[in-house]
Order: C-alpha cells, then structure tokens, then sequence
C-alpha cells in the first residue's frame, strides 16, 4: 500500500512539475512580456529540466500549439540544456519551412554538437549526418530519422555547416589547438559549395594554430566575391595579422561593397599600416572617414574600430559621430569616448544628456561621469524621478554603472516602483554601487510578496552585495537575515 501510495504521489509530482513547466514556457514566449520577465521565464523552465524535457520537444514540434514563437524558444531551450539525446527533433526543426524556427534549432544543435568529442564532430563533419538507423549514443532504432540529412547532399552540407559552427563554439576560447583531422575539414570547408558551411570554416581558421591558416584564407581572398564571406575573411585576417599577405587584403580596400572596404582597412591597420586608419586629407580612404558614410551599419563599424584603435588622433572623428543621425550610433561614440578617456570629448558630450533617444543619454553619462564631470549624478536622478518610464530606466542602468553612491536613496526609492523592468533595474543599479546599506530595501522588496522577476533581482542583488548565497529554503534566508543583522 506504502508502495502504491508512493508511486501516486511521484506521478502527481512530475505531473505537477510538467504542467509548471508549460506555465513557465508560455510566459518565456508570450511576446506582452518585457525581455526580462521572459528571460527569467525561462530560466525557471531550465530549473526543471528533468521535468520540461518532453514538455520543450513537444513543444518544438509544434504539438498542440500553432505558435512559431514558443516553438523558437523552445529550441532555443533544448540547445541550453545541450543534451546530445534532442539531436534528432532539433535536427528535424532546422530543416522547417519557417525559417526563424530553422535558425533557432541550427542554434541549437551547435550547442548540442559543441558538447561533443572532437572525434565525433570528425565523423560528422566527414559523413554529413550519423549513420542511418542510429541515434547519438550509438542506439539503434527502426525508423531512419536521419532520411532528411543522408537524402540530399544540400541536407549533408547543411548539417556539415551546423556542425562546423558547434566546433567553433567549443574551440572558440580554448588555448588549444584543434587537431589536424579537424583542421583538415575546415580547409575542406573552405571550398564547399554550401554558404553556411564556408561562412563559419571561414570562421574556424584562426582556432587551427596550423602554419596553413594565413595562406588559405588569402587564396580565399583572391577568389572569394560574396560580400558577407569576405567580410568574414578579412576580420579573420586581422585577428592574425600575417604582414605578407597584405596585397590579397589590400586589393579589398576598394571593394564596391563599403563594408567588405572597411574591413579591410581594418585589418591592414591591424598587420601595421597606421597610416589606414586616420584621413589625413579631405576624401582620403581611412577608417575615420567612414563616420560620414551613408551607411547606417558602415558607420557603427567605423565607430568601433576607432575605439578598438585607441588612438588619440580619433578623437575629432568619434566627436563627429556624436552627431549621427542615427540613436544607438551616438550611443557607440558617446561610449567609445568615455572608455577612451579624451577629455576633450567632454564638449561634444555634455548635449548628449538631454538626447531624445534614452540609450545616447546613458551612454554619454556614464562617459562623463568617466572624464570627472560633475553633476551628472545629479542630472540622472532627475531623469530617474522624471515621467518619462523610458528615460527613467536609462537613468536606473546609467547609475548603476557610474557608481555614485549618492543615487543610492533615490535607487531605493526606484524599488517600490510599480513598473517591474525599473525595479529590477534599480535593484541591480543598488548591487553595482555595493553598498550594504541597502540591503534591508533590498529584502523588503524581496519578501514583499511581488512580482517574481523582481523578487529574483533583489535576491541576486542581496547576493551579490553580501556575498553570500542563503539557499532556497526560507529558513535559509532567516538565518542569513539575521547574521547580516537585518
């Protein structure tokens, strides 16, 4: 009786932790929410991952819901979790009609596949898909879901290209080389006919260490003509700068396209041709004269590589950026200036504060804030306590990174708010300041029994303050209380 008592309670318990699970997945893809409350939406489905597995698969293939959002979430859930045991239906989903659900599986699967040994990514790299009848971790089944990857060669290069991208994932920050076998397939790559597949090989020829690297990718240059590959190349050849391959870089600078042009001034800059990356004439090709480009994305990239170029010489080029047309490239600048640290900035700066788009505001804040101006604390708080929710979350994010601890009370304050997105914004503005005088605001506003998206920002505020992790249990957070003297 005992036993069957138990069984009962364990089926109600997964049944109740399911259905929890498809809650939560349906908050993480309802498109009312704000970024936040999704985002944490769906870290609690992968708190119950042992439980949502079936429910995100099923999910994922579209069972009992129409809606191409939680499918996409969906996927990109089951590429979190990243077990090799949801290759199949992620596979099946990267080849649907709907391409941002094909984008969100191929995602997905490169998590998957980063997770592999490099001799299995060899495999699949050389075979284009496991071998049919087979599932990873080498079970045999009766039906051959892998039809679709062994049926066409498009479908093997398509999954040749997924795999190739889950390699980069995994080499991406190793110190290691990755071996030759590996090396191999991505100078095979290289020359595939699929474009994903060359795109991210192209991507994996600085992770090689091979000697082969800087001659391959400037064959490439010579033959390569999509502007998006070559675009690809250039910043590889930046990043390994081999000086005698100069000529394959600088045949690009007069590239037709603006963006493949650019890059390759940046990466002759990058092999020691200073003299690319400032005009010293009206008219003259440098990187600084591609802050007046038409090109709304030209002109970013040119904001960037500036500041990347930490050069003193940069600063008239980012103080005209400061005057794009265009919100988030005054933002960049305003950015770029503030990390430089050229006092000069400050003038060009300073109209920024009362800029009609919140992300330049900030930006140019904190880079005041940066260069020792004073009253921009001050000048925050306003737009904190002001009418405009935009503006005031701006505000909440802008001094939380200038780290003044004169905006603590009025952050404390921004707490109550009944705007959840401010609240959770003050509340990691009070974390960054770190400053434990907070902590009794912070804890009312967790076991005030709000919203959870706010609770979970004051808790990991009052960890990050303190240091220390009470655990789940409220007993845990009493006993934290009362070390911490609350």
């Amino acid at each position: 009786m005992r036993i069957v008592a138990a069984l009962a309670f364990l089926l109600l318990s997964n049944a109740c932790a399911a259905d929890t699970a498809r809650d939560w997945l349906d908050r993480a893809a309802d498109p009312q929410l704000n970024l936040r409350q999704r985002e944490y939406a769906a870290r609690q489905v992968l708190m119950l991952a042992d439980s949502s597995a079936s429910i995100l698969i099923s999910a994922l293939q579209g069972v009992g819901s129409d809606s191409g959002l939680r499918r996409q979430v969906a996927a990109g859930l089951l590429g979190e979790i990243g077990s090799p045991q949801f290759e199949a239906p992620l596979l099946e989903a990267a080849f649907d009609k709907n391409y941002f659900l094909s984008e969100a599986a191929a995602a997905a699967l490169a998590r998957v596949y980063s997770r592999l040994k490099d001799g299995e990514l060899y495999s699949l790299l050389k075979k284009g898909g496991r071998d049919p009848g087979t599932v990873p971790g080498g079970v045999t089944e009766g039906d051959d879901w892998l039809v679709l990857s062994t049926g066409q060669a498009r479908h093997r290069d398509r999954i040749r290209g997924i795999v190739m991208r889950g390699l980069e994932l995994k080499y991406h920050d190793s110190a290691n080389p990755m071996p030759d076998p590996l090396a191999d397939c991505v100078w095979e790559g290289l020359l595939a006919a699929d474009r994903d597949l060359r795109l991210y090989s192209i991507d994996l020829v600085p992770r090689t260490g091979s000697s082969l690297a800087s001659e391959k990718l400037a064959a490439l240059l010579y033959v390569e003509t999509e502007p998006k590959l070559l675009v690809r190349a250039l910043r590889a050849m930046a990043e390994m700068r081999p000086p005698q391959y100069h000529d394959a870089v600088r045949r690009h600078v007069a590239h037709s396209d603006p963006q493949v042009a650019l890059e390759a001034l940046a990466a002759l800059v990058a092999m020691g041709y200073d003299e690319l990356l400032l005009p010293a004439a009206q008219g003259e090709r440098a990187i600084g004269s591609y802050v007046v480009h038409p090109s709304t994305p030209v002109r970013r990239r040119a904001v960037e590589l500036l500041a990347e170029s930490k050069n003193p010489g940069a600063l008239p080029f980012l103080t005209q950026a400061l005057f794009d047309r265009v919100g988030p490239n005054r933002a960049a600048a305003a950015k770029a200036l503030g990390e430089l640290g050229f006092p000069g900035a400050v003038g060009g700066l300073s109209p920024l504060l009362g800029d009609g788009r919140p992300d330049a505001r900030e930006e140019a804040a904190v880079a005041l804030a940066k260069l020792g101006v004073v009253g921009v604390t001050a000048r925050m708080i306003d737009d904190l306590q002001g009418d405009d929710m935009p503006f005031r979350r701006a505000a909440a994010e802008a001094l939380g990174r200038i780290g003044d601890v004169r905006a603590a009370p009025a952050l404390e304050k921004a707490l109550g708010d009944p705007d959840a997105e401010l609240a959770c914004l003050a509340a990691d503005a009070l974390a960054k300041l770190d400053r434990k005088q907070s902590g009794p605001a912070l804890y009312r506003l967790m076991t005030g029994g709000g919203e959870a998206v706010v609770v979970d920002a004051a808790r990991q505020s009052l960890e990050k303050i303190y240091r220390d992790d009470p655990g789940d249990t409220p007993s845990g957070w009493e006993a934290w209380r009362a070390r911490n003297k609350l």
